[in-house]
């Protein structure tokens, strides 16, 4: 048998075993380096054997956890932001919400393991080399391994720029996740779930999908002339400003139903877009920081990977919208008291989203129809 196979059955031979007061210590020690006060640590858990470890919440971004084993670890909404995790075992963990964005995970086994809504943004996920070395510094066993990722849940995951080259990612479901400019060249993808995905910037010879899959896919804006597009969308939102700013005397409010946004790209926060009508449009990963959405209808709209912060959503509908990894952090999901003394109430029952996504919003005590 192979060094490869023998790590991937066994895990890392010679982990080192921590206690939970010895791991409660290091965790302690790495958030108040993360924290930039004195005292703190980079934790070091290089080839140890935390299997069943309980991490949910944790962070440990920054940490080297290279050759760890977290065999069935809860990793639920854990931070790992540009950790060092190369040739390590994270079989069958649950790693929903999890942060793995910029992570080396080069050569690290996750098969089975669920990361559904997971950001893993410019994680690397291609074939790995770790050296471990004896106390003298020389090197007295080299680990070399593929990444693996079968049967591993991705569903709805954030992965911009992340790299799945070489990778086996047999039976592994990447449904409704946003991919961006992720490499997936001379990976294994026998089985492999890519329905309801974005796909931009994506080599599709790569994927090998079939006109059936295809079909749910939201791909890349249409080739046509994205400028005009841009042109036409643009004078749309001039003359629902004009509509607002007259108090709908100038101007048309816009009816963008069913349109696709993502050309105007970063410019809609600079629109005023109150009481807008969007149902079913596509603005994944657009940008409406700031801007003003009070009462505005995105219902059905796929607005995943998109940026509400600082925005104004009172009374605004987002009933059935797809809304992974869009951020809210201090917008205003209050209710907007009309001058017929009718209120309307942020409405995002039947959304794709969860709790943690509405934790930093402002007018929170506002009945949420979810």
């Amino acid at each position: 048998m192979t060094m490869a196979a023998t790590v991937a059955h066994d895990g890392v031979k010679g982990a080192r075993a921590f206690s939970p007061e010895e791991l409660a210590d290091v965790l302690r020690d790495h958030a108040t380096y993360m924290s930039h006060l004195q005292g703190g640590k980079r934790a070091n858990l290089r080839f140890a054997d935390l299997r069943l470890a309980k991490l949910a919440h944790r962070e440990l971004s920054d940490a080297d956890l290279s050759g760890i084993n977290l065999q069935g670890a809860d990793l639920s909404y854990a931070e790992f932001i540009s950790a060092d995790i190369q040739c390590s075992d994270i079989r069958h963990v649950q790693a929903r919400c999890s942060n793995f964005s910029h992570a080396d995970m080069r050569g690290t086994i996750l098969n089975g393991s669920n990361f559904n809504r997971a950001k893993l943004d410019y994680t690397d996920l291609r074939p790995g080399r770790l050296l471990k070395m004896n106390p003298s510094g020389v090197v007295k066993e080299v680990l070399e391994r593929c990444g693996s990722a079968e049967h591993t849940d991705f569903s709805e995951c954030s992965l911009f720029g992340a790299s799945f080259e070489g990778a086996k990612l047999q039976g592994a479901s990447f449904r409704g996740a946003i991919i961006h400019a992720t490499r997936f060249k001379n990976a294994v993808l026998t089985g492999t779930d890519f329905e309801g995905t974005l796909l931009s910037y994506v080599v599709l010879d790569d994927l090998h999908l079939s006109e059936a899959v295809l079909k749910t896919c939201i791909l890349a804006p249409p080739t046509g002339d994205p400028a005009a597009a841009r042109v036409r969308l643009t004078r749309l939102l001039q003359e629902h400003q004009r509509w607002i700013e007259s108090d709908s005397r100038a101007g048309h409010c816009a009816v963008l139903d069913g349109e696709d946004l993502r050309s105007l790209g970063q410019s809609l926060s600079g629109f005023k877009l109150t009481a807008v009508s969007a149902r079913r449009c596509i603005a994944v990963a657009a940008s409406f920081a700031g801007a003003e959405l009070q009462g505005a209808n995105f219902e059905e709209a796929d607005l995943r990977g998109a940026n509400f912060e600082g925005a104004d959503l009172r009374g605004v509908r987002l009933r059935g919208a797809k809304l992974s990894h869009a951020r809210f952090r201090n917008a205003n999901i209050g209710s907007l008291l009309l001058r017929s003394g009718e209120r309307l109430d942020f409405d995002i029952f039947r959304a794709e989203i969860n709790e943690d996504q509405l934790s930093e919003v402002r007018g929170a005590n506002t009945t949420l129809h979810g």
